[in-house]
């Protein structure tokens, strides 16, 4: 018997405002005492192309809709696909989902760089993400 996996297991997406990335610590990853940041998004349900996803899940953890989304590609993490996409805001973000998320919070590139250095975020293809996001339109003033 052959099982047909799905191709890409979350959809994800890097938002970011004059220079700063949003990341959120998702309450299904992990507990108070060990948070990790990660990229707002999620599972893709059956049925579902990764941009319907990560349409879904930010309007489920955000209360974000009508983003103009940009595929920045696939990244590995734990033998699974995930698609990433990035999307500017014209507003920052500071409400969120407290059955979703359990934090949300602006950081500079520097920031995230310094939590990739010291294992604080979830799947830590994180930073190589937003990496891709600037060589393709670099951040103004950074």
């Amino acid at each position: 018997m052959c099982v047909k996996s799905r191709p890409f297991k979350t959809a994800r997406c890097i938002l970011h405002r004059n220079g700063r990335y949003l990341l959120a610590v998702h309450s299904s990853f992990w507990g108070a005492s060990d948070r990790r940041w990660g990229l707002p998004g999620g599972a893709i349900e059956r049925g579902e192309s990764p941009i319907q996803a990560v349409r879904r899940e930010l309007n489920e953890e955000l209360s974000l809709s009508n983003l103009d989304l940009t595929k920045l590609g696939v990244f590995q993490y734990k033998k699974a696909q995930h698609m990433v996409f990035a999307a500017p805001l014209a507003e920052e973000v500071t409400e969120y989902s407290t059955s979703e998320l359990l934090d949300v919070g602006w950081f500079s590139f520097s920031d995230v760089t310094d939590m990739h250095r010291h294992r604080k975020l979830h799947a830590y293809y994180e930073l190589d993400a937003i990496n891709r996001l600037r060589r393709l339109s670099p951040p103004a003033g950074d």
